[in-house]
């Protein structure tokens, strides 16, 4: 990868060696071996989680003495319940499946956020159906999965452009069924997330309208885990968080060479793999505003009937501070 990613990772070891107490290493010191650690993540194979694919496919995990299993999932909800169920150590997620799992009562927490977008998802319909306007949606049939992002993003889609919330017939559908359904007309319109977007597009040959929100919904994708196992595993979880700061700084320095990685752990052509590389700011940290979108979420979760109605959480309760802030306590802003 060259000679600065490679003085990366020696810094990288030697941050380690601090946070965990041990002696700073100089450059030409061989790194001590570290005890190795195991965990296993749920990962959607999607472009959110890219800093755990990139940590993975480029050997951070083992340079700071993890071994990881990866679980492929074909969206966050269905890696979180891989971590409710006990079937793996970590997920990674959008907020929307993480508060809705919170209502029923999981004790999950989150790790760190490891990517956010504001104008990532979005509406496309078949203008042949006559939709050229959020307005025209009324009454369509419009595919999304349900219990995700993509649902509650085309929630603050109907708030932004003043649509009754029952005008919609939503049809719940997998990722991997979306663009089929649109092509078929199946459905007049989908809702749908990155790189599932671009390819509705592309399948329509241009005779796709898409509709954009941007802001109305700050989406964050972040590393969660059962919170048993912020106490009992605070060691994986510093290195964990150590590499995928590396990782970060890999992705920011070497975007092209990230980004050509990225698409192929996810099978993406390149082409296809640029607009999800776009919308994504991509990024380890624990920031106060997750906590506001975290309590929006929950009151329409349980509007729609995802949890039973109950009092607010304290969703503090549900963020585990103390890793990120023992690597990096700088990139925390969650009052506490």
């Amino acid at each position: 990868m060259g000679r600065n990613v490679l003085r990366r990772r020696v810094t990288g070891v030697a941050a380690l060696a601090i946070a965990l107490g041990g002696l700073a290493l100089s450059r030409r010191s061989t790194a001590p071996a570290l005890i190795p650690q195991k965990l296993s993540i749920a990962l959607p194979q999607a472009p959110h989680a890219a800093l755990i694919h990139l940590a993975d496919a480029t050997g951070l995990f083992a340079t700071y003495g993890l071994t990881v299993s990866v679980l492929p999932q074909i969206h966050g909800k269905a890696a979180l319940a891989e971590v409710v169920r006990g079937s793996a150590d970590l997920a990674a997620a959008a907020d929307v499946p993480l508060v809705v799992e919170v209502l029923k009562g999981s004790p999950l927490s989150i790790v760190a956020a490891v990517a956010n977008a504001s104008n990532e998802l979005a509406v496309i319909g078949r203008r042949d159906r006559g939709i050229t306007s959020p307005a025209d949606l009324r009454q369509r049939r419009v595919g999304v999965t349900l219990g995700t992002s993509a649902e509650y993003f085309l929630w603050a889609f109907m708030v932004r452009y003043r649509l009754p919330p029952q005008s919609l017939a939503l049809i719940d559908l997998p990722p991997s069924l979306l663009v089929e359904a649109l092509r078929d007309g199946t459905v007049d319109a989908i809702a749908a997330w990155q790189p599932v977007r671009n390819e509705a597009e592309q399948s329509l040959s241009g005779a796709a309208t898409l509709f954009t929100a941007p802001d109305a919904y700050p989406q964050k994708y972040s590393v969660v885990a059962h919170k048993d196992l912020l106490s009992s595993r605070p060691e994986s979880l510093r290195r964990l968080l150590l590499a995928l700061l590396e990782a970060e700084a890999f992705a920011e320095e070497f975007p092209v060479r990230a980004k050509t990685l990225l698409a192929e752990r996810l099978r993406l052509t390149p082409a296809a793999m640029d607009p999800a590389w776009q919308a994504l700011d991509l990024g380890v940290s624990q920031q106060q505003d997750q906590m506001v979108t975290l309590e929006d979420i929950a009151t329409w979760a349980m509007s729609r009937g995802y949890a039973p109605k109950q009092s607010m959480p304290n969703f503090l309760t549900h963020v585990g501070l103390d890793p990120l802030l023992a690597v990096r306590a700088d990139r925390v802003t969650v009052a506490r």
